[in-house]
């Protein structure tokens, strides 16, 4: 009911954006002078948005009300940017006016507006007037403030990186994963696998860690990263998008990496599984991040083509998530035909760090592309990459989690291991409700922060804050599933035969 609610609320929000904008284009078809004083404060375009005041007095001719409007001219017609009131009959106003100017890549610009009133009997006046935009200090400041953070945080972050890095591949070289088959798990096995007279799904799982797919995993991503370089230097420059990949590189790997770093260590204490595990479903996140977005695209393309007012909620509640939810969850399908994939456990951390995985390349494409902090500011873009890096990971775990936990619940017990895998649809299709749920409440935020109804999110963070304490409990009743077993077959091997 709820969805239907939203759905509803939002097709009718897009046909009165429809309506305002014809509205507009009306509007600015006017033949009468409006008798109007306008004032315009000069102003330091430090930041972006910029809010612009214009002091106006406005002198209404009739001798009935007449409704006021401003407007702004695009490049694609005249947008209705808000209705100012009414002026009574052959009056005079003041209207203070708050108009918000954006950055948009240009260091000079000129943007032009109207006001205009319409009277009772449908006559429209109107008088036109330009802001004049001048970005060169905003542009320095930002490039400033880009330069600083390269020198420091980029070195600092990195070597904090590197140390964990070091630290997990030293203890994963000093501790000895415990092994079905002799040897299993060595250098040498890495690279070629022992897979003679083992099953088939084994030998794709296998497939999935082994050093060549790895490689071609991040080969595809590294041809994104290319394309999203040549994007930004197209729209920035050279110099200004090495620095903002870099920046946004740092930021959306570091807590993907301690978050796989952890997963991986706590798996390590408890049961013992090898890093390689690990480090295959964290790349296969990469690459499924990397399939997602070419297909994603193409189709959000198409939509955009069909006569679908609201796309948007179509690519986000259902496009996304469907095409997300299934390529990350096929790595655990791959993963989960191994053996060692036996517990709630395995599939719970396993599907968390593929999650992980996908959130760091997704979260870098959407600090590049989608935004940076020309657009929005660099203090804003810095707080955006802290807030998607920590919850946006966060989520996407615990999304592909749903998928693989029950499959590794179910692969621990004995009579259903054989089927175990037949889960993986129906777990896919939770994984994809419990995402589109979350794509619901990071657009409803976006409409209450937007309508200035909150300063803040409120329904995103509070839904990543069920996700994270659903996620710790599936977590302790994992352990303590994962204890109990070890101890009925420690009970089953000290028995007399």
């Amino acid at each position: 009911m709820q969805k239907t609610l939203f759905f509803l609320a939002f097709a009718l929000l897009s046909s009165q954006v429809i309506f305002a904008d014809d509205l507009a284009n009306q509007l600015a078809d006017f033949s009468n002078g409006l008798d109007a004083d306008l004032s315009i404060q000069n102003s330091t375009f430090l930041k972006s948005p910029q809010i612009i005041i214009v002091d106006a007095e406005i002198r209404n001719p009739n001798d009935e009300p007449m409704s006021v409007y401003l407007i702004r001219q695009e490049a694609d017609g005249w947008k209705f940017v808000n209705l100012l009131g009414a002026i009574a009959p052959n009056a005079k106003n003041s209207i203070g006016l708050e108009i918000s100017a954006q950055y948009d890549k240009k260091t000079v610009a000129k943007t032009r507006y109207a006001i205009v009133g319409r009277g009772a009997d449908g006559t429209v006046y109107g008088t036109f007037f330009e802001i004049s935009e001048n970005w060169e200090e905003y542009e320095k400041a930002v490039r400033s403030s880009l330069t600083s953070m390269v020198l420091i945080w980029v070195p600092s972050v990195t070597l904090v990186l590197i140390v964990l890095l070091f630290a997990v591949a030293r203890y994963a070289y000093r501790t000895k994963s415990p092994e079905s088959v002799k040897g299993e798990y060595t250098m040498q096995t890495l690279i070629v696998p022992n897979a003679m007279d083992r099953p088939f799904e084994e030998k794709v799982a296998d497939l999935i860690m082994h050093p060549v797919t790895l490689v071609f995993e991040l080969a595809c991503v590294g041809v994104l990263v290319w394309i999203m370089l040549q994007s930004l230097t197209q729209a920035t420059g050279a110099d200004d998008a090495v620095k903002i990949m870099l920046l946004s590189a740092v930021g959306s790997f570091a807590i993907p990496f301690v978050y796989f770093a952890a997963a991986w260590y706590f798996e390590k204490r408890e049961e013992g599984k090898p890093l390689r595990f690990f480090a295959g479903m964290f790349v296969w996140g990469m690459f499924a991040a990397f399939l997602s977005l070419l297909v994603s695209s193409g189709v959000i393309s198409e939509l955009r083509g069909v006569d679908i007012a609201p796309y948007v909620i179509v690519a986000t509640m259902l496009v996304s998530p469907v095409v997300e939810e299934t390529f990350k969850g096929i790595g655990i399908l791959f993963m989960s035909g191994h053996h060692d994939y036996n517990d709630a456990l395995t599939g719970l951390l396993l599907g968390f760090t593929c999650g992980a995985g996908f959130a760091f390349v997704e979260n870098w494409f959407y600090f590049s592309f989608k935004t940076n902090p020309f657009d929005i500011g660099f203090v804003s873009w810095a707080t955006l990459i802290l807030y998607r890096s920590f919850f946006n990971t966060l989520a996407h775990g615990c999304f592909t989690a749903a998928i693989s936990t029950p499959i590794g619940y179910a692969r621990s017990i004995r009579h259903l291991r054989s089927v175990a895998r037949m889960a993986f649809v129906p777990c896919v299709f939770l994984a994809i409700a419990i995402h589109s749920i979350y794509n619901m409440s990071a657009l409803a935020d976006s409409f209450v922060v937007g309508g200035k109804v909150v300063p803040f999110y409120v329904f995103n963070p509070m839904l990543i804050i069920l996700l994270a304490t659903m996620f710790f409990l599936v977590l302790v009743f994992a352990v303590i599933d994962e204890k109990k077993r070890l101890a009925v077959a420690r009970l089953n091997a000290a028995a007399p035969s």
